[in-house]
């Protein structure tokens, strides 16, 4: 099974506050049958300014982590991107 959306990496956003955590649902979705996920943090400017090589990076230090801790999960990059307005950029005419 593949998870497509998930709050997993550790410290970047309202999802796992840190590596235990993440370990724990990493090893959760392993026991629920996911063999695949997707590491979906928010992308907010003002709140959670996570950028695309900040969560590649992340990724794969939990994939190293999950590798070194035995967990049979494979890890990709994505994000939970919010479109937002600027006023700079919406000025009529």
């Amino acid at each position: 099974m593949i998870d497509l959306h998930c709050h997993i990496l550790p410290g970047i956003d309202d999802g796992a506050r840190n590596l235990s955590i993440s370990l724990d649902m990493a090893k959760a979705s392993v026991a629920d049958g996911v063999t695949d996920l997707a590491c979906t943090p928010h992308i907010l400017p003002g709140l959670y300014p996570n950028t695309g090589p900040q969560i590649r990076q992340a990724t794969q230090q939990l994939q190293d982590a999950l590798d070194q801790h035995g967990i049979p999960l494979r890890l990709v990059a994505g994000a939970d991107n919010h479109i937002t307005q600027y006023p700079s950029l919406n000025k009529a005419g």
